[in-house]
């Protein structure tokens, strides 16, 4: 629905979005129709993110307490992505994600949790990765 888009569009080149829910892209595209330079593309992750031409330098990911699972995280490694930013509401599917990106090539820089739900169980958890600089010997 766009609420990390909205936050970013002022402040990078570009934005593009992309929403397997038909009721979340219909809420982006209200939520960002003031802004140039911001799309949303409809369908998986998974396999858009390997049409894309242009380089991305910088992906946030939000994604349902299930996780990203491996074929979106696959997608993320191969397309070389210089930073992640992982916004998570279940740490134990942030871990299992956080995991085999680190075993992509990716280190973990920091993880803040947030409790956005006091006096419950629940906890949001924003992680930063960074593709890993490796000096070839």
């Amino acid at each position: 629905m766009g609420l990390f888009s909205r936050f970013l569009a002022p402040r990078v080149e570009r934005v593009i979005g992309v929403e397997a829910s038909a009721s979340a892209v219909c809420d982006f595209r209200l939520n960002l129709a003031g802004f140039d330079r911001v799309e949303i593309q409809p369908g998986l992750v998974e396999e858009l993110l390997a049409q894309f031409t242009l380089p991305l330098h910088a992906a946030i990911m939000d994604p349902p307490r299930a996780g990203c699972g491996p074929r979106v995280i696959e997608a993320i490694v191969a397309r070389q992505i210089d930073r992640v930013v992982y916004v998570s509401c279940d740490p134990a599917t942030l871990a299992r994600d956080v995991r085999q990106l680190i075993d992509g090539g990716y280190d973990l820089i920091d993880a803040q949790p947030i409790d956005l739900f006091p006096q419950t169980y629940h906890l949001e958890t924003v992680a930063l990765l960074r593709r890993a600089v490796r000096a070839i010997l």
